[in-house]
């Protein structure tokens, strides 16, 4: 009975250190990609925040100073940053600018935004049109 109980825990001993040992290797030959992988989920936000944020800053679609409408109201896009938008949404009544307000959006959160660029004026009167 003795002997059997040595044999059983020498048998767990082995199996421990042939595992401490599997471990090692993988840990290793893959330490590297496991690190970065796990940086990658933890950081998956502020990479999704800096991708968002370079389409909007090196994009051509929108410049500062552009008229636009937002969410149906005029407004002018006052500064586009790398991180945020600033915009000056205009009250207006009969034509004419009667207040405003400042409205800063996260650059990742402009998609959510009904962001309209007029149309410059055409005559379709032109013969370049026909």
């Amino acid at each position: 009975m003795e002997n059997q109980n040595i044999e059983n825990t020498q048998d767990i001993e082995m199996t421990i250190k042939t595992v401490e040992t599997l471990v090692e290797h993988l840990i290793g030959e893959y330490g590297l990609v496991i690190c970065i992988l796990i940086t990658i989920l933890i950081f998956k936000k502020g990479i999704e925040k800096l991708v968002s944020s370079l389409f909007m800053f090196w994009g051509s679609d929108y410049d500062e100073d552009d008229i636009v409408w937002l969410d149906g109201r005029p407004a002018r896009i006052a500064r586009i940053g790398f991180f945020k938008t600033t915009f000056f949404i205009y009250e207006v009544n009969d034509g004419k600018i009667i207040g405003g307000s400042k409205l800063v959006v996260q650059n990742e959160r402009l998609s959510m935004l009904k962001i309209e660029k007029p149309l410059p004026l055409i005559d379709l009167n032109s013969k370049q049109i026909k």
